[in-house]
């Protein structure tokens, strides 16, 4: 069994998990709850191998440059070139989902790291020595804002890969 021959199975793996992440984060975008949970630790435990496999098959079967070649070529080109040709189409969806994984980096920072939890009677946060209550809608509110900001980070991953292992790769 070689890289190419698991090829396939990546592929399906890298984009049943971009639509999943994409589905929650627009589910949760439009205010109506997540179709299903999930967890940052859950995501990252799925995407570390299929990523560490992206990598290995884009060492393996990218055909060397020379280095010439190379300097004379965009910084995008090379991009490009790293990730095993993908059509112009391929890259220009890849820029708009590392846009929005940057977006919600941005979220992430500014209030959607924390997502309350469910202790003696009432939603809180403990953050920093301060205990915050939340109401039933404030906590909805608060939980799909972070679903988004973690299925948004990891979208820009999974894309990667999709793009990487796709079978439009020239």
């Amino acid at each position: 069994m070689n890289v190419k021959s698991l090829q396939p199975i990546a592929f399906v793996v890298s984009l049943l998990g971009l639509l999943g992440l994409l589905w929650v984060n627009l589910a949760t975008l439009f205010g109506k709850p997540a179709p299903f949970e999930v967890s940052f630790i859950g995501i990252f435990l799925s995407m570390f191998p299929l990523w560490a496999f992206t990598i290995v098959y884009l060492q393996k079967t990218r055909p060397p440059i020379p280095e010439a070649e190379a300097n004379q070529m965009s910084k995008l080109r090379q991009i490009q070139y790293y990730l095993g040709n993908p059509p112009d189409w391929a890259m220009i969806v890849l820029a708009l989902f590392y846009a929005y994984m940057f977006y919600s980096v941005f979220l992430y920072l500014t209030g959607g790291s924390d997502d309350p939890e469910y202790v003696n009677g009432q939603y809180q946060i403990f953050n920093h020595g301060n205990i915050t209550h939340f109401t039933e809608e404030e906590y909805q509110v608060q939980h799909r804002l972070h679903l988004r900001t973690i299925t948004g980070f990891f979208m820009g991953f999974f894309a990667v890969s999709t793009a990487a292992l796709g079978p439009w790769r020239r």
